[in-house]
């Protein structure tokens, strides 16, 4: 371009990337809310044309009525300038945050190549390298599927099982279990609501009880006694299974915290009974309970561990971690897909499975600060308070019944109008959750629980 013709050359060229970086100053406060409602108007044209284009089946805008227009670590900013705090991290996604060891992996990764199918790099080389690694060290010959989502590694799980076992068994779930909404897999999700719009067939699940003090008052003793049964009596009913899945913590079900020793006694039936092991490690995994898997709270070697989630850091991927004995089992081909670790989310792996250890010690200590921070609220509506590391539930009843799913959500948007996005899950929707990154700052731990306790002092019926 010619500039002699009075056309004053710039002084400085900046790159997308800088201009980008430079435009997100966060405000000296955080959170910071400068519309007077929330949605602010920029927000609600967008809802509005996403609305008009876009499936009205899809939920989480009616939860968090905003459009989001960039996010840095534990902070989003809406299209009207608006700064939230991040207790969501897209349901534990995001356990790094939306963080520059992410975006600066991805992007090296994109100079080079983003597409490759099943052919080697040394990308994907080196992210099952940093992936064994993460395991105990009794685990570090397994054998690695690759897949997309959650639902996808659950699935195929149960199906390595059934090809382990030689036979179309059965699986034992559990009652509160989420492992995924999409094909086969509905069958081991619990929660009706997810089941009903699903038309397959789906796997054949034997339902068992999942301790839960708060509503059922089942312990470990119960759960024995009843997979005794199905196992052991041909006269009760049960199609007898060949497989257990279970997650350390569960998660949609209300993020409730089994008693110690829950995980050992199931490995130790399962031995027993010739099961194979699975753990769903999708949301527990990745360090959100203070342990790189969930699993390791009570030292037991799974058979088969499903993955999802924050493994990509944002980016989609999922893998099955399972025995290498296994592996001769299997016929060729086994579990197809044509995105199956895609090279910029195995670089993002990569980067996460690095960097998430030095947070571990942290996340315990914060965790079981944050805890009693909550406790310490004393609202009437408190009905339990309990997790594990980052993996925190809130649980909230009035009259010894659980809190409507209506009052839920107004706490929600009442939380979402200062500053703070959190939440919900549970067997009846009635429990909060924290699920904020790992290296979220402390002060945002405490603002956040002010915030919630502020809404939960101004809730009405």
């Amino acid at each position: 371009m010619n500039y002699s013709q009075g056309t004053h050359m710039p002084s400085k060229v900046v790159s997308l990337e800088e201009e980008e970086k430079e435009a997100f100053e966060l405000p000296n406060k955080i959170p910071w809310i400068k519309t007077t409602t929330i949605p602010g108007e920029k927000s609600k044209k967008i809802l509005a044309e996403q609305a008009e284009m876009e499936t009205s089946t899809v939920v989480y805008p009616k939860s968090f009525p905003i459009a989001i227009k960039r996010a840095q670590d534990s902070v989003v900013e809406d299209v009207d300038g608006n700064y939230f705090i991040d207790w969501f991290t897209g349901i534990c996604v995001l356990n790094l945050g939306h963080s520059d060891i992410v975006r600066k992996a991805v992007s090296k990764q994109l100079a080079k190549v983003w597409h490759t199918m099943e052919v080697p790099t040394e990308t994907r080389v080196e992210f099952m390298k940093e992936l064994r690694k993460s395991f105990p060290s009794n685990m570090r010959n397994y054998k690695t599927m690759f897949g997309i989502s959650g639902a996808d590694a659950c699935e195929t799980a149960m199906n390595i099982a059934h090809a382990v076992s030689g036979a179309r068994a059965s699986t034992v779930a559990f009652e509160g279990a989420y492992h995924g909404v999409h094909g086969g897999i509905i069958s081991a999700t619990a929660g009706r609501h997810y089941r009903i719009p699903v038309y397959s067939n789906g796997m054949s699940i034997v339902r068992a009880p999942y301790p839960y003090e708060m509503w059922y008052d089942y312990d470990t003793s119960d759960t024995l006694s009843f997979l005794e049964k199905v196992v052991n009596d041909p006269e009760a009913g049960y199609e007898k299974p060949d497989s257990l899945i279970v997650e350390p913590v569960q998660g949609e079900g209300g993020y409730i915290v089994p008693p110690e020793g829950f995980l050992k006694a199931l490995r130790e039936f399962c031995d027993k009974n010739d099961l194979i092991m699975i753990i769903d490690e999708v949301q527990t995994g990745m360090g959100r309970t203070g342990k790189m898997w969930g699993f390791e709270w009570d030292s037991i070697k799974p058979d088969i561990v499903a993955v999802s989630k924050s493994i990509g850091g944002g980016i989609p991927l999922s893998l099955v971690y399972y025995r290498e004995d296994y592996d001769a089992k299997l016929p060729t081909p086994f579990h197809l897909g044509t995105y199956r670790a895609n090279a910029l989310a195995l670089a993002a792996g990569t980067a996460v499975l690095r960097e998430l250890p030095k947070h571990l010690d942290r996340v315990k200590a914060e965790g079981n600060g944050l805890q009693k921070r909550l406790r310490s609220i004393g609202s009437p509506l408190i009905a339990d308070v309990r997790g594990r590391g980052f993996m925190i539930g809130v649980e909230l009843a009035q009259n010894q019944k659980p809190l409507s799913k209506t009052r839920m959500l107004n706490l929600k948007h009442s939380m979402l109008s200062k500053g703070l996005i959190m939440h919900t899950c549970g067997h009846f929707g009635n429990v909060f959750r924290f699920m904020g990154a790992l290296n979220i700052p402390s002060e945002y731990l405490e603002t956040g629980a002010r915030i919630f306790e502020q809404a939960l002092k101004t809730t009405t019926s």
